[in-house]
């Protein structure tokens, strides 16, 4: 994603790219490469939540409850995007459950990217990391369960979806960027 920055012409009318997945899907990397690129201050649920309470989200869960952390993971993606500007959020795999997070989702200037994989691509990359909860001892079988959960209601919310299971993040970052130029006016450089 070298180049002119005049290829990101009009991005801030998307206002806020917002990662949507499952664990392991590659929204802090991604969303770390799409801000970088436009320039943007990537808010990230991990970071956004050690920052509000000192804990990872393991942490979190096990001190206060899975229900807990989920509430307050909506809490930051709501949060973030209450914030001024335009930004890249990197929102936590739980929000889409939640409605009022959903329903945000579908608000006005807000670009949604769903980072897709299959349940065994994503298990190898999230199973062991310290700071991810621990929802059970087979990492696919965790992965499988969420995405028969939540899949739906990713797709409910009209994203943008990009398979994550082939390509390299920088691959991925740019059809993130070409898909959400194809969908929103004003964001094609040769337009």
């Amino acid at each position: 994603m070298t180049g002119p920055r005049d290829d990101v012409r009009g991005m801030d009318r998307a206002g806020r790219i917002v990662l949507v997945g499952l664990m392991g899907s590659g929204k802090s990397t991604v969303g770390a490469l799409l801000a970088q690129r436009l320039g943007w201050p990537m808010l990230d649920s991990d970071d956004q939540l050690r920052a509000a309470t000192g804990l990872t989200a393991r942490e979190f869960g096990e001190a206060h409850g899975t229900a807990a952390l989920h509430d307050a993971e909506a809490g930051a993606l709501l949060a973030a995007l209450e914030r001024p500007g335009p930004a890249v959020i990197g929102a936590a795999a739980s929000v889409i459950e939640n409605p009022a997070a959903r329903a945000a989702l579908r608000g006005p200037r807000i670009a949604v990217v769903w980072l897709r994989g299959s349940p065994p691509v994503l298990a190898a990359r999230f199973g062991g990391q310290p700071h991810r909860p621990i929802y059970g001892p087979d990492a696919e079988v965790v992965a499988r369960e969420q995405a028969r959960v939540r899949d739906p209601l990713f797709a409910s919310v009209e994203p943008i979806t990009i398979d994550v299971d082939h390509g390299s993040p920088l691959e991925i970052a740019k059809a993130a960027l070409d898909a959400i130029r194809e969908r929103l006016p004003g964001t094609n450089p040769s337009e």
